[in-house]
Parts: structure tokens; C-alpha cells; sequence
């Protein structure tokens, strides 16, 4: 089992929450997201639209997650973070019944391209808000388990919600699909209501006199708990290893644009990607919580870094047909699964409680989602690359050069989990 660092305060809750919770409360995030990444595109390319319609619409509303930056600091203002998740969910099932209750949402791109941006917008800022809660409800013993209940709803609710988002908007509408999802949203988000969050003061609010004080008093205790995070050595080397590319299962955004050279059907590549796809992550979530709980945390990242490597070059050398595509990409979302669930739990061991916990979660939370998009754009030049100099198959070529910069990922992790198992330099008496 894994213990607090020497010289660690285990920070336990008096009434901690039961891991289990957060099964269901990445529901409103994984419903914003499916909704954007899985039925968008379906519906408006049945309508017609061009690639380059699609892709500017789906890269302008992303564009929430890249800057959350800027305002997730205001969750750390006072341990209201549970009513941050509230208000945050309830306006994202809002956004996805306002956007249902619009006549023809295609027919104004716009509009419906700016309701998109805000749905992000609210829903990461709720997903920011539960990471805090996971960080500061929950006990340090039981890290590794929440980190795995929380990245099953996570990635398991992104694809299982947007394929229910285009089963329902096939069998009735569109319109009925946003309502279905607002009503999910709202049923996950309800099992918030049992966490009772820990009221932390920082001694220097505590003597200010007057909110504008108070307010001032804690940004500065904010910026020491970040900056002290981040110059320590656990903290550094955290930071390089969320940057670095280790478990950043970057395939599943490449997975629909290989399919062709595999000859998968429509219904294959929508049951791997959507509704198989999400089963498998959030199997493998669950079982790298567990994991996560029984050794280090950052080996096991390393461990289920390499798993995805694997994965991915038994795939590239297996034939081009719908069954190596099948299995494919079952095992290597499983594996990723593994990987973001052992990720979440390093995280959560590192960013604790404290004045900063939301911002410093999604500091490292921010480094990991650009890890994933300069592995994305990396394993399609690759790819191309080795196509045109090699003649191998694209689609082999994305593979293993995924596979490739996976291990010189994991090699950056073990350096740095030597780094932080050096010993300290010892102090001279003076």
C-alpha cells in the first residue's frame, strides 16, 4: 500500500468520501465532451457540412480546456468547491437543454458554435471542481481507488454518452438526445450532494479584516502553496513527467482515421470508439485504481505507459483487417485506461490539501492535455514519415511511432523517479 512521502502530514478528512462517488460525478464532463467529440461531427456531417466546418467548430469550443488556466485559480477562493460542481453541472445540463430547445441548431453555425464553447467552458470548470474534491474529500490511502473511479467516469461516460447522444438523436432526434443528456447530467451530479467538504482557513485569511483583505491575504497563500509545489522536488519532476508522453493514449484521437486502411465498417469503428471503447477505458480505469493503491504510483504509470506501447506495436504488426482493428483498439483504450487512472492517482498524492489544490490540479492536469495533443499531431507525422521514406502502412507508421515516443516517456519517468529518490543533501551544522 502506498504511504505519505517522509515527513508528510497524511491531511485525511474527518468524514472522507467513499471513492465509489466519483464513478458518477465526471458525468456532466464526459456528456459535454461526448456530445461535442462524437455527436457533433455525426450530425453535421449527415447535414452535409465539410471537414473544415467540422474541425473549426470542434477546435473553437476545445479551446475552453486550453484556458481554463485563466479563471480555475477562483475555485480556491474558500472551500466552496462543492457548490462550484453544483452550479457548474446544473449549468451544463442548462446549456444542453437550451441548445435542444433551439428550432435547427446547424442552421445558425454560430450561435450554435458559441452555446458549444460554454458548454465546454462550464463542464471543465466542473471537471476542475470534482478534482479538487477528489483531492481534498478523500483519504490518502485511497488515492489510487478514487483516481480510478474517477477517470472510469471520465473517459467511460465521454464515449458511452455520446454514443447514447447519437442512438437517441437516430431513433427520435437530436433534440431528444441533448434533453437525455441534460437529465444524466443532473442524476450524476446528484451524488455530490453526500461529500462534506472540509473547511480549510489559511491562518493569514484568518486574521485579515474585511473580504477585499481576505481575498488578497489568500491569492497570496495560493501563489506560495503553488510556487512551493512546484520547485519542490516531488513537484518539478511531476511536472516533467505530466509533460512528458507516458500514458497520453493518444491513439484514440487517430483511431477513426486509420479505420479505412483496416476495411472497419461504420457500426465497427462506432461500437470501438464509442460504446466498446468507453467500456474498455473505464475497466481499465478501475483496475489501475486499484493498482495505483498497491505500489508506487509513478511506477505504475510507468508500468501501464508501456502496456500502451505494447499495444500499440502488437497492432502494428498484425494484419490490416477489421479484427486486428477490433481487438486494437479494445486493448490499447483498456490500457489507457490503466494509464490516465494511475496518472490521476500520482496527481492526487502530489497536489493534497492545501490553499491552491484546484489550481495545482489542473496545472499538472493542463501539462498532461498538452502532452496528448504534441503526441497527437507527432504520431501523424510520424506516420507520414515513415510511409514515405520506409513504405510502411500509415497506419502502422502512426503506431509505432505512438509506441516509440511512449518509451522514450517512460524513460524520463524513471529518471525522474530516481531523481526523487536521491537523498537530500545534508545540512552542515552551523
Amino acid at each position: 500500500m502506498t504511504t505519505p512521502p517522509a515527513g508528510a502530514v497524511p491531511a485525511d478528512p474527518a468524514k472522507p468520501t467513499p471513492p465509489w462517488i466519483f464513478l458518477f460525478l465526471d458525468f456532466p464532463f464526459g456528456a459535454a465532451v461526448g456530445y461535442l467529440s462524437l455527436g457533433v461531427p455525426f450530425w453535421m456531417e449527415r447535414r452535409g457540412f465539410s471537414i473544415e466546418a467540422i474541425a473549426a467548430v470542434a477546435a473553437g469550443a476545445n479551446l475552453a480546456h486550453a484556458f481554463k488556466l485563466l479563471w480555475i485559480p477562483v475555485l480556491d477562493l474558500g472551500a466552496y468547491r462543492k457548490v462550484w460542481y453544483l452550479a457548474m453541472a446544473a449549468t451544463t445540463a442548462a446549456l444542453l437543454a437550451v441548445i435542444s430547445a433551439l428550432p435547427d441548431p446547424l442552421a445558425n453555425l454560430p450561435l450554435f458554435a458559441a452555446l458549444l464553447t460554454a458548454l465546454q467552458a462550464a463542464a471543465t470548470t466542473g471537471h476542475a471542481a470534482n478534482n479538487a474534491l477528489m483531492a481534498t474529500t478523500t483519504r490518502f490511502a485511497d488515492k489510487g481507488k478514487v483516481g480510478g473511479f474517477a477517470m472510469a467516469s471520465n473517459v467511460g461516460s465521454t464515449g458511452l454518452l455520446g454514443a447514447v447522444a447519437i442512438l437517441v438523436s437516430d431513433a427520435v432526434s437530436p433534440r431528444a438526445a441533448g434533453l437525455t443528456l441534460a437529465v444524466l447530467v443532473l442524476a450524476g451530479a446528484a451524488f455530490a450532494l453526500r461529500i462534506v467538504e472540509p473547511r480549510l482557513v489559511d491562518p493569514a485569511v484568518r486574521a485579515a479584516h474585511g473580504l477585499a483583505r481576505a481575498t488578497v491575504r489568500h491569492l497570496g497563500a495560493m501563489l506560495r502553496d503553488l510556487w512551493s509545489t512546484v520547485r519542490s522536488r516531488e513537484g518539478f519532476t511531476g511536472l516533467v513527467i505530466c509533460l512528458a508522453p507516458v500514458g497520453c493514449q493518444a491513439m484514440s484521437n487517430l483511431f477513426t482515421g486509420i479505420s479505412e486502411q483496416y476495411g472497419a465498417s461504420a457500426r465497427l469503428v462506432g461500437m470501438a470508439n464509442g460504446v466498446g471503447g468507453g467500456i474498455a477505458s473505464a475497466v481499465g480505469a478501475l483496475l489501475g485504481g486499484v493498482l495505483a493503491d498497491r505500489m508506487s504510483r509513478r511506477v505504475a504509470y510507468a508500468a501501464s505507459g508501456g502496456l500502451t506501447a505494447l499495444c500499440a506495436v502488437a497492432m502494428a504488426a498484425a494484419p490490416l483487417n477489421e479484427w486486428t482493428y477490433a481487438w486494437g483498439t479494445f486493448t490499447y483504450l483498456f490500457a489507457g485506461g490503466i494509464a490516465f487512472a494511475t496518472w490521476a492517482g500520482m496527481v492526487l498524492e502530489m497536489v493534497g490539501l492545501s490553499a491552491a489544490t484546484a489550481t495545482k490540479y489542473a496545472l499538472f492536469n493542463a501539462s498532461a492535455n498538452l502532452a496528448i495533443s504534441y503526441v497527437t499531431a507527432a504520431d501523424g507525422l510520424g506516420g507520414a514519415w515513415l510511409h514515405r521514406t520506409l513504405g510502411i502502412a500509415e497506419a502502422r507508421g502512426v503506431l509505432l511511432t505512438d509506441a516509440a515516443l511512449t518509451l522514450g516517456g517512460i524513460a524520463v519517468l524513471l529518471a525522474m523517479l530516481l531523481v526523487t529518490r536521491r537523498p537530500a543533501p545534508a545540512v552542515r551544522p552551523s
